[in-house]
């Protein structure tokens, strides 16, 4: 009954399309030009959102659609839906095949033009959404209903394998439960490696038999059918290991998508906390690192793995053919096998060390790079180019013990190959003068020797490349079990709408064990619409207590409370989404002007943009550029007809743009906050006054006088706070005495 009433619900949205034009009106306003002339792709994509969640805001089909498109498509409508969390699954049949639970589901029939199929009548006959002519029929796009369908269902996070919750059931490591996935790949390319080590055993036999059948009795009759035998064989070989190439390319290639999309992602999700701990080159070596196992996985070290398991069918043709023979092998093999450990051992160490030695020069370069203009400035080129090369020397003397290690291990390696050849001709000569066996079996067994230790001698030869496989595997796992903001925010609040209430109690910030404290016991209240300025010397703490609002840093004592709620209490990323920014420095992405504004309002029109660049004295610059508010801006800055000071201006935009409850404005340049810009400004705050908390940093004295509380950080000293009148006096009477 309640399934019933829920259908009857979602199709009376579409009785008169109203809901779905209204939403791509809605889409069109925000910028994004495919949705303004509605073709079927963008018109059955807001069919089928309105149909599974009716209540889906336009902002987050905004964050779901994809970038820089202008004409929609297929895969276009099915990555968006991906996006917003469901499961596309195809489906090749007669609409009629169709189980109602299924709907509703997208129909591309074989006109090409895409229909919504939302639901059954009360006889069962299908629903389609047309929307070319935007009618609700019984009947498909031109009465065709052939074609295949996609259906759609809501992304389950706890069902995947290498999901947190599976893994904690299953005990195991994230990429082994990654790798679970491709079991059927891998039963194939075993089951071809099987076969292929089969096929193998006919070479030493077919060479035994020449020499046997054909050389040693000089019968050429026999050798026509041995070499057709041969042939034969060559091509089933040819046919498998195409097979198995197939196979291993798409493991590899599969695995390297797969896990190089989730650790990007996951990073992307990781505290700021967690993130900021590690450096930039940190944080690209992570992104890397799935790169060996992606080169072993298409590698010969791979392959020669996979042999392991057949070495035994070697060495029972050999046992079958030559009997006490086989000891040679199987004792040079237990020596590969020692050998392996042992140097082991040693490659560990040297791995570890030459990772910190790479990491060590890599963290310096960054910094330098970022720090050049100061390195000149102070003319200290010549020491900085010094300790380059001592840690350059240092890196190189570790990798060169790294590869030393490997060189030894694969000159004793092939040593014992060589050793395994003389001693399994000196004993095969004697086992045919005794008549045990014939010259063709001792050449056959010299090829089965071969075979068997092939594997034992690449594992020995790639002893550093399996070792950093190993640390690769590791470092992935260990990324991959550091919950995400996304997943810590599950068991904490969402609050709908902020009031704006702040409260620091005793608040202390330290960013780590080796520095002082920023601040201590930082303890204030600001009510609903007030207006709290930060003031204080550089390195105070003043922009630290602004990221502590949004959440992006945790205080190691105290309580920073919102809406009286603990902020740790609270989901990281919809705090931040009510709290509006402005840091000192701009931040912008590769994009429009238009796309950048809309980061923070989504559905403001083109006017509104226009009056915010306005009033923050930026749109008279705007539009002088060719495209104005589609004005490309550089991620970097570079390339960006938008100057650095423009940009600033543009970010306060952002905050006359927002409609967030809780404004936090960092110290912006002097120079930029007098005459009209300032004055601006000064007006917004006095229109926040009882409607919106304003925390905004600043020593000016005529952001000052419109402050509720004033908040004067000291550094290691308690902070002074108070009301405006009493802090403008201890502050005055301060400057007067420093001076």
């Amino acid at each position: 009954m309640n399934a019933q009433t829920k259908e009857d619900k979602t199709f009376d949205r579409f009785v008169d399309s109203q809901p779905i034009l209204n939403m791509l009106r809605l889409l069109a306003e925000t910028g994004r030009p495919n949705f303004i002339n509605q073709e079927p792709w963008e018109i059955c994509l807001c069919a089928l959102i309105l149909s599974l969640e009716p209540n889906c805001n336009v902002e987050r089909i905004l964050e779901s659609l994809p970038y820089h498109h202008e004409n929609f498509d297929e895969m276009d409508v099915l990555n968006t839906m991906a996006h917003l969390g469901y499961f596309c699954r195809r489906m090749d049949c007669n609409t009629n095949e169709i189980d109602a639970r299924l709907l509703p589901a997208l129909f591309i029939p074989e006109t090409g033009v895409p229909c919504v199929i939302l639901t059954t009548d009360e006889t069962d006959n299908l629903i389609y959404y047309d929307p070319i002519s935007t009618i609700i029929s019984p009947l498909a796009i031109g009465s065709n209903n052939q074609g295949h369908v996609w259906i759609f269902q809501q992304f389950d996070k706890t069902r995947p394998a290498t999901s947190r919750f599976m893994r904690q059931g299953s005990n195991k490591t994230w990429f082994g439960a990654l790798l679970d996935r491709f079991h059927g790949t891998f039963a194939q390319i075993m089951a071809s490696s099987f076969i292929l080590s089969l096929i193998a055993l006919l070479t030493p036999i077919f060479i035994m038999l020449i020499y046997d059948r054909v050389i040693s009795v000089n019968s050429i009759e026999t050798l026509p059918m041995l070499a057709i035998g041969g042939i034969i064989a060559i091509g089933f070989e040819w046919i498998l290991r195409n097979i198995r190439s197939r196979g291993l390319s798409w493991l590899s290639g599969r695995l390297d998508n797969i896990v190089g999309n989730k650790i990007f992602s996951h990073l992307i999700g990781l505290a700021p906390s967690v993130i900021e701990r590690a450096s930039v080159s940190a944080q690209i070596a992570r992104i890397k690192t799935f790169e060996a196992v992606r080169d072993f996985f298409a590698g010969s070290v791979f392959l020669s793995i996979l042999e392991f398991p057949f070495v035994i069918v070697s060495a029972l043709a050999m046992t079958a053919i030559a009997g006490p023979l086989v000891f040679v092998p199987l004792i040079i093999s237990c020596c590969y096998i020692a050998l392996f450990f042992f140097i082991r051992q040693n490659v560990k160490i040297a791995i570890r060390l030459a990772a910190k030695t790479s990491s060590a020069r890599q963290q310096f370069t960054i910094e330098s790079l970022e720090k050049i203009s100061a390195i000149r400035l102070h003319g200290i080129e010549s020491k900085w180019q010094e300790k380059f090369r001592n840690l350059s020397g240092r890196e190189m003397l570790s990798h060169f013990h790294l590869g030393w290690l490997g060189m030894i291990a694969e000159t004793i390696a092939h040593s014992f190959t060589v050793i395994a050849a003389v001693a399994t001709v000196g004993f095969g000569v004697g086992l045919i003068w005794d008549g045990q066996m014939s010259t063709g079996a001792l050449v056959a067994c010299m090829i089965l020797v071969w075979r068997i230790l092939t594997p034992f001698y690449a594992a020995c030869t790639m002893i550093p490349r399996l070792e950093q496989l190993r640390n690769s595997i590791k470092q992935v796992n260990d990324l991959m079990d550091i919950e995400t903001e996304e997943e810590e925010a599950q068991s904490f609040a969402k609050l709908p709408q902020l009031n704006g209430r702040l409260i620091f109690e005793n608040v202390s910030l330290q960013y780590n064990d080796e520095q002082n404290p920023v601040f201590l016991n930082l303890s204030f209240k600001a009510d609903r619409g007030d207006l709290v300025i930060l003031t204080g010397a550089n390195g105070t703490g003043k922009s630290s207590v602004l990221k502590l609002i949004k959440g992006l840093y945790k205080p190691q004592s105290g309580n920073v409370m919102i809406d009286g709620f603990d902020i740790r209490q609270l989901d990281a990323q919809n705090l931040r989404h009510q709290t509006a920014y402005i840091a000192q420095q701009p931040d912008f992405f590769e994009g429009t002007l238009a796309e950048n504004l809309r980061l923070v309002a989504p559905l403001a029109p083109d006017s509104a943009l226009e009056e915010a660049l306005k009033l923050a004295g930026a749109g008279e610059e705007i539009q002088a550029t060719p495209e104005g508010l589609y004005t490309k801006i550089a991620s970097n800055n570079k390339k960006s007809l938008i100057r650095l000071s423009l940009l600033t201006r543009i970010s306060i935009a952002k905050i006359y743009l927002n409609p967030s409850p809780i404004i936090l404005i960092d110290e912006l340049p002097n120079t930029l906050i007098t005459g009209i810009v300032g004055d601006n400004l000064k007006a917004f705050l006095q229109r926040c006054k009882g409607k919106r908390t304003v925390i905004m940093v600043s020593y000016r004295d005529d952001y000052m006088r419109l402050a509720d509380t004033i908040i004067w950080l000291r550094g290691n000293q308690n902070p002074e706070i108070g009301k405006r009148e009493e802090m403008l006096e201890i502050i005055n009477e301060q400057q007067e005495k420093a001076a």
